[in-house]
């Protein structure tokens, strides 16, 4: 491995238990928004993961645009709280995909938990960590 190859390691700047804690109380809080306002999981009962994500792909798109804007204005508060907003809409995407949307983050949390130094790396323009083989695409 390369010196350009190798991870940038610096500490994490919260405790992992108020990370949990705060990201954790986010989830709960979409949970009864959505049970409050019928937006989540019961509401989509009968339809299909690519349905009901296409009907709430615009609400993240949104939010993705906001942050984006936020960040081109060098707003700190606008790009805390837009990133934030991008989160608790993503999570209710999950939410609003019920059994199967749980499925597919403990699909990506496996996933990500099982990289290594040995099998992936960071792209240094991008900072993107990526497979070492198998997507030389990715790597262009």
């Amino acid at each position: 491995m390369t010196t350009t190859d190798q991870p940038r390691y610096a500490p994490n700047t919260v405790s992992e238990e108020e990370f949990v804690k705060t990201v954790s109380d986010m989830a709960r809080e979409v949970w009864d928004f959505h049970n409050r306002w019928g937006f989540g999981s019961g509401h989509f009962k009968d339809a299909t993961p690519a349905s009901i994500i296409a009907r709430r792909k615009e609400i993240l798109a949104e939010e993705v645009r906001e942050l984006s804007e936020a960040v081109d204005e060098d707003d700190t508060s606008g790009v805390l709280n837009e990133a934030a907003d991008v989160l608790f809409v993503a999570i209710g995407h999950v939410e609003a995909l019920g059994t199967a949307g749980l499925e597919g983050v403990r699909y990506v949390t496996n996933k990500n938990a099982n990289k290594t130094e040995k099998t992936h790396a960071i792209r240094q323009d991008t900072g993107k960590l990526l497979p070492k083989e198998g997507k030389p695409h990715k790597w262009e």
